[in-house]
């Protein structure tokens, strides 16, 4: 409970930032967010080399895949890493990109839990959480990467007069 606490503190301080630089339409902000993006897949990606298990010595991510197919967690890396290509590719794919990443959020989530049930204990450790965030930081950083909206903040009350 503390954790989802930690993540909605985080997420109500970051989100007026968020909002002034989605408004953002030059050229060199979305290269820099486009940059940003493809960091926080890689490093879903790079996370799945750690220890998953628990927070001393356990499988790594990539491990705990091969291990458990049933999972969906294999299905979470062949998500991200396809994502990467279609940043990488021409821009009308960004927003399929960013939209495979709200589906990505679902699959670590169900993958997680499906791996708790049949393990029969809660996996978690530092690597897990981190690929956790990365995928709900990734899709803040996505909808702002693909926003085309110059007058975004116009649209809230707190940027009105």
């Amino acid at each position: 409970m503390f954790t989802y606490l930690i993540i909605l503190a985080a997420v109500l301080l970051v989100s007026p930032f968020v909002l002034k630089i989605a408004s953002s339409q030059k050229k060199e902000s979305k290269k820099q967010l486009k940059f940003i993006f493809i960091f926080i897949l890689s490093a879903q990606i790079l996370l799945g080399f750690f220890n998953w298990e628990n927070f001393s010595v356990g499988r790594s991510g990539f491990e705990l895949t091969l291990d458990y197919l049933q999972s969906f967690l294999g299905l979470f890396f062949i998500v991200t890493a396809v994502q990467i290509v279609l940043v990488l590719l021409k821009q009308k794919c960004h927003t399929l990109a960013v939209l495979l990443n709200f589906i990505n959020t679902i699959i670590i989530f169900a993958g997680m839990i499906r791996l708790g049930q049949i393990t029969g204990i809660q996996l978690v450790s530092f690597a897990s959480i981190g690929a956790v965030f990365a995928v709900l930081i990734g899709n803040v950083i996505g909808l702002v990467f693909i926003n085309r909206d110059k007058n975004l903040l116009k649209k809230y009350p707190f940027k009105n007069g």
